[in-house]
């Protein structure tokens, strides 16, 4: 919040300050926007280890937590490609976020069962592990939801308030909201984030 007012610097304000903006954050006493409520869902997401040590070394706590969460629907291939390490970790991090935002997530496919190809001649992003198909968010299948206003525009928009750093660079369904969003006939049933 700090930084989105303008404060920068490595220290942009002393611990007392600090507490009592995190003290307003958390009794919901400070009405957050859309970007600054995305924002907070991806921090909430990664968890304070991997904002301090970076993301890379925080992946094995991310992978532990997606495997033990009830609230993340995975196939047993989608959990043996997790297992096995061969996620990327912003994958990771985007299972997470969903979880976060809408308090349940349904992950259709990962690397293992994913075809080889996006279209001819190119290569999936799933094959590197650089890409998540979502079939269900907050219990709402995404088939027959992707309407405006439907569940699927909801958690697109909430992937495109991300900062730029983190964002995905593949969001795809039947809808185009701009940016790394766009929209392909065959993804009328899952949401295709990748990296």
């Amino acid at each position: 919040m700090l930084r989105a007012d303008g404060h920068d610097g490595r220290t942009p304000a002393g611990r007392a300050k600090l507490e009592r903006i995190a003290g307003r954050l958390a009794a919901h006493s400070h009405r957050l926007d859309a970007r600054e409520r995305s924002l907070t869902h991806y921090n909430r997401a990664v968890g304070l280890r991997a904002l301090v040590v970076g993301l890379e070394a925080a992946k094995p706590s991310l992978e532990r937590r997606i495997l033990r969460d009830s609230r993340v629907g995975l196939t047993v291939a989608g959990a043996s490609d997790i297992v096995a390490g061969r996620v990327d970790v912003r994958v990771l991090v985007v299972i997470r976020y969903f979880v976060v935002t809408f308090h349940q997530v349904s992950v259709s496919s990962l690397i293992t069962g994913h075809r080889f190809f996006a279209r001819p001649g190119v290569m999936s992003a799933h094959v590197d592990g650089l890409a998540v198909d979502i079939s269900s968010v907050k219990g709402l299948a995404i088939a027959g939801n992707q309407g405006i206003g439907g569940i699927a525009e909801r958690a697109i928009k909430n992937l495109l308030r991300l900062p730029a750093e983190v964002q995905p660079q593949q969001i795809i369904s039947l809808l185009g909201l701009g940016g790394a969003s766009f929209p392909q006939a065959d993804h009328y049933d899952h949401l295709h984030i990748g990296f």
